[in-house]
């Protein structure tokens, strides 16, 4: 358990991915103020081998009844004019990404309610957690588990996990398959 995600040193862990990193935090402008982080994103996607890194984010316009009421968990208390600057902090991070990295970044703007701030680096799911208050998440509690992710992205694609799964792998499917919903509901942007 961490308190605060700039507890769980997370440039370190997204330096060290080899696999895939998958990032589900909705906005990505304190990922864009970061130089750690971007290093640290450019440090995985530079490894040989390095698979994919997947963006899950969400739409600034939308017609969904949501999106109101979940930037003002995401952003306690701050104005449509900071909110609209973020958002294109975030797209303008994402997009430069994408286009230094190409063929490593997909990108997914999800139409599904995010449920989860969500992290995944190879085996590791580091998760925290969206709430009705004035601290945004980032300054809550965060948690990290191992899981076998290749095995549960199988089950996400199938629709189901195993029948035999362990309690601890029902628990961290429910990560995993929380984002793989989220980039199947999500309109895939070409960059």
């Amino acid at each position: 358990m961490y308190v605060g995600i700039h507890t769980v040193s997370l440039p370190q862990a997204l330096a060290e991915a080899r696999k895939r990193i998958i990032l589900n935090l909705a906005l990505y402008d304190r990922f864009a103020r970061s130089p750690d982080l971007c290093d640290a994103l450019s440090c995985a996607l530079g490894q040989p081998g390095f698979g994919r890194l997947s963006i899950i984010t969400i739409p600034f316009i939308s017609r969904k009844a949501w999106l109101d009421e979940f930037l003002q968990l995401l952003r306690p208390g701050q104005g449509i004019a900071e909110t609209e600057h973020e958002f294109a902090a975030s797209r303008d991070f994402i997009v430069r990404l994408a286009v230094r990295h190409e063929g490593l970044v997909e990108v997914y703007e999800t139409r599904a309610l995010p449920c989860v701030p969500c992290i995944i680096i190879d085996d590791r799911i580091i998760f925290g957690h969206y709430a009705h208050a004035t601290v945004p998440a980032e300054q809550g509690y965060w948690f990290s588990v191992n899981a076998p992710v290749d095995e549960l992205l199988m089950w996400a694609a199938s629709g189901r996990p195993a029948a035999d799964a362990t309690p601890r792998q029902l628990a961290a499917y429910r990560f995993v398959s929380d984002c793989h919903n989220a980039m199947r509901q999500a309109k895939r942007m070409l960059l």
